[in-house]
């Protein structure tokens, strides 16, 4: 008996099913990159809020109090409705305070961006730098319990954080109380 070969009909629906089932998985494939990206994003507009509160709230509970204005590696800045700068007990590598030394951490917004900037005692266990805590910031918001810098106990944060992909806005919004330690 001599080998038989394929029909020409039986290629042709082997090839259609083929075409027919790489369409599929192409389609599949599109379609959970978008969902993927989108989850992503996702993801990082509620991190970047977070990052915000946690970073505001760290430094609140350790703060002595606010202060109205410092200077940061030569910038200088102001608390105020978009930026707090706390000023915190100096602690050595111990977790003992440092006699009459203080640190300073200010969060600020600028543009779509929220920064973190350490300003430490020469004789203190935190390093001094700036650090990015997110950038799809739509807004930040502080507001003090009172006008008076070195007389505020609480502030309470408003932070929204947003990013459009495809036509599609993620947006979180988060606020919190925080209580300062005032020693």
């Amino acid at each position: 008996m001599s080998p038989r070969a394929f029909t020409l009909v039986e290629v042709l629906i082997t090839t259609a099913l083929s075409v027919v089932l790489m369409f599929v998985i192409v389609q599949l494939y599109v379609v959970y990159s978008r969902a993927i990206i989108f989850q992503q994003a996702s993801i990082n507009v509620a991190l970047g809020g977070s990052s915000i509160m946690d970073a505001a709230r760290t430094a609140g509970l350790q703060a002595r109090s606010v202060v109205a204005a410092h200077s940061f590696s030569g910038i200088n800045r102001n608390s105020g409705t978009t930026t707090v700068i706390f000023e915190l007990p100096a602690i050595d590598a111990s977790g003992v305070i440092v006699p009459n030394a203080y640190d300073y951490i200010g969060i600020y917004a600028s543009s779509s961006n929220a920064y973190r900037s350490i300003d430490a005692a020469p004789s203190s266990v935190r390093v001094s730098g700036e650090k990015r805590l997110t950038s799809v910031l739509d807004s930040l918001n502080f507001t003090y319990d009172s006008p008076s810098f070195p007389s505020v106990t609480n502030i309470t944060i408003n932070a929204t954080t947003s990013s459009i992909i495809r036509g599609e806005v993620t947006q979180t919004p988060l606020r919190d109380r925080i209580y300062l330690r005032n020693l």
